[in-house]
């Protein structure tokens, strides 16, 4: 998400986006996560379905539950790009039961005037890079919560992504996977946001799944552990997934125990959206439901059990005010993950960016509405009015 972001469209019609990510052969010269005919993390094949470890990502995704994005800190000029920024936020979720927190970090293009890489067109990493270091502070301060997960990415990266970047993107996980490689294995890595190019349109899906199978090959190399979630090949709407990924053979060929999907759910983005439509939407729960089913599908089949992860949600109510109907935000963000995501058993991140998805202030340090306590299924109502200090 963030500055620009549109629906996905297609397939069902979702808004939400969908990624893969499971086991897959690997092509030829790849590293195989397997290491032959066993699974090296520990599952085995046994007619073509994986056992997974108590360490995998079946078991990680059972303990992720309901999360929040680190919006437009690592990834955008929005907010300061700084742990003494970030720990408040982390802080405030975590007590509130939130046990995973995706941070989006760009890498290749420009954010506050320079990139994280030496070289836009090698990717490799500027390893003294004072943002950096910033990254690193965070994930270890997040990692020193006792139960609370966490994803980083590659994201805003319009240059890879328009020119299909495969050398780069490589290089990228080559040098991320260096340096995370003695964190915590709560730390998750994510391979590309939303893959679409710099018009909107998607990136060719033999492109993502050879780009996809690179990244992960590095990753590899490093940790055979490290819980690995890829997706889709647009805006990650849940139908991208069973389009593009029929089958798993760029990533690990289905012996990976520590693979994840992910996709995005903004859907209907008449509602969700951003100066679209009306926040009176008469949206139902099978606008919540389906997209998650079709991903929980995808997954039992294809996927061979792998675990789904909704990486972004929410409703942009922020930029339109005067069309608000806050008990109708109220009650999407009360039966997304408490009630739909848990009968899916399917872990979520809240896209909270402090602006048009706020929930929580960043220049207050507080939560700037209740719709935290909804996502807890515990909402407190107001009556008819459409505009109060409820949601404001």
């Amino acid at each position: 998400m963030g500055s620009g972001a549109q629906p996905a469209t297609g397939g069902d019609g979702s808004g939400s986006g969908g990624v893969v990510g499971a086991g897959g052969g690997m092509q030829s010269g790849g590293a195989n996560a397997a290491g032959g005919s066993e699974n090296a993390t520990g599952g085995s094949a046994t007619g073509g379905q994986r056992n997974a470890p108590s360490d995998g990502a079946v078991a990680a995704a059972a303990a992720m539950g309901k999360g929040v994005n680190l919006g437009q800190m690592f990834e955008s000029t929005q907010h300061p790009r700084t742990l003494a920024a970030a720990r408040p936020k982390i802080d405030a979720y975590y007590e509130k039961g939130f046990r995973n927190l995706r941070i989006p970090i760009t890498w290749t293009e420009n954010v506050g005037g320079d990139r994280l890489v030496q070289d836009a067109s090698t990717g490799v990493v500027n390893r003294g890079h004072q943002r950096l270091r910033e990254i690193i502070s965070v994930v270890d301060y997040a990692l020193s919560k006792p139960g609370l997960y966490v994803i980083i990415n590659t994201h805003h990266e319009d240059t890879l992504k328009t020119e299909s970047r495969a050398n780069v993107l490589q290089q990228l996980w080559k040098d991320i996977s260096d340096i995370f490689k003695d964190h915590d294995h709560r730390l998750l890595f994510e391979i590309l946001n939303e893959p679409h190019k710099r018009d909107g349109t998607a990136m060719p899906a033999a492109d993502l799944r050879r780009m996809t199978g690179l990244a992960y090959d590095e990753i590899r190399k490093v940790d055979p552990k490290r819980i690995i979630l890829f997706g889709g090949n647009q805006w990650f709407g849940a139908h991208e997934v069973p389009e593009v990924w029929t089958s798993l053979d760029e990533v690990g060929g289905g012996l990976d125990d520590y693979l994840m999907v992910t996709f995005h759910h903004y859907d209907p983005w008449e509602f969700c959206g951003t100066d679209e439509g009306s926040l009176a939407h008469p949206w139902s729960q099978e606008n919540q439901s389906k997209p998650m089913a079709q991903m929980a599908n995808w997954a039992k089949s294809v996927g061979q059990g792998m675990p789904v992860y909704i990486g972004e949600w929410g409703v942009g109510w922020g930029s339109r005010k005067n069309d608000l109907s806050c008990n109708n935000v109220r009650k999407w963000y009360q039966t997304f993950d408490s009630v739909h995501a848990r009968e899916h058993g399917q872990p979520t991140a809240l896209w909270d960016d402090g602006g048009w998805f706020k929930v929580y202030d960043h220049g207050q340090n507080r939560f700037a509405n209740n719709l935290v306590d909804c996502i807890a299924g515990e909402c407190a109502w107001s009556g008819n009015d459409q505009i109060n200090d409820g949601c404001r």
